[in-house]
């Protein structure tokens, strides 16, 4: 059977790399699962060897290579704001990604 939903009304569980953490620098380079949160500013991850969850900003979470992400919240290219896209790399001088 096949279901059709819209992408708001699917959650993904996604592996992420924590960095750049200055007030809790044991985050960094820790490995976890984002779960869901209500909270835009903020991922939810759960980190396995801590066996905790933590509250990260979006600019402390590397996403993988592949990751389906949708663009929000760009002042100068408003008309990509809502797009859905791959991630193809994560430039860590910058701090952006590739999509």
């Amino acid at each position: 059977e096949t279901l059709s939903v819209k992408p708001e009304n699917i959650l993904q569980q996604i592996h992420v790399k924590i960095h750049g953490i200055i007030s809790q620098p044991n985050l960094n380079g820790c490995t976890g699962l984002v779960w869901y949160t209500e909270n835009k500013y903020r991922y939810s991850i759960y980190i396995a060897s801590l066996e905790k969850f933590a509250s990260i900003k979006p600019e402390n979470v590397m996403l993988e290579k592949g990751t389906v992400a949708r663009v929000w919240g760009l002042e100068h290219r408003q008309e990509l704001n809502g797009k859905w896209g791959t991630i193809k790399n994560w430039i860590e001088e910058s701090n952006k990604y590739d999509i």
